[in-house]
């Protein structure tokens, strides 16, 4: 039965997918970590018949691993940066590295302190990838009051940024 293969294949790799999850997602704590787990294993074994197509269970595995994680920073509105070109840019390099984090950690920051009518209509546009019509149903607001205040967002933002980013282009 295919509940019985992934469950087995589950017990066999937890060590290794908890691992996986730590090091991709800094700011998953160990309970988010089992979340993440168990609706991946809930999302696989709910394939049913589409589950004789997946031909490599481990990779098929860590990238719903990685795509459950995403989801659940959505659904809880917390703000994750994670890299999905990650495994091409590694560079191994400990300078670049601490640059990404530091980025990171910035443009959270910078997301922050954004006031919270921009930051309330950036996070749903851009990071929870909401439309504006569910954004103009649920809020009340004109579209084009959503519309300015995410432009609003993204200007303050690359302001807050730019000393950052374009730092190196002054010297």
């Amino acid at each position: 039965m295919i509940i019985d293969i992934v469950a087995k294949h589950f017990e066999n790799n937890s060590i290794f997918f908890r691992r996986f999850l730590r090091r991709k997602f800094n700011s998953l704590n160990e309970y988010d970590v089992e979340d993440v787990i168990q609706q991946t294993f809930i999302n696989i074994v709910g394939r049913g018949n589409d589950f004789v197509n997946i031909k490599n269970l481990t990779s098929y595995t860590y990238s719903a691993l990685q795509n459950t994680a995403k989801d659940h920073f959505k659904k809880q509105g917390r703000i994750e940066l994670w890299d999905d070109l990650s495994d091409e840019k590694q560079t191994g390099s400990v300078e670049v590295d601490i640059m990404n984090q530091e980025m990171s950690d910035m443009l959270e920051m910078a997301i922050l302190s954004l006031d919270p009518k921009l930051r309330y209509v950036f996070v749903e546009i851009m990071v929870k990838e909401r439309s504006y019509k569910e954004l103009v149903e649920e809020s009340g607001e004109k579209l084009g009051t959503l519309l300015s205040r995410n432009s609003r967002a993204k200007k303050k933002l690359q302001e807050a940024l730019e000393e950052y980013i374009g730092g190196n282009d002054h010297e």
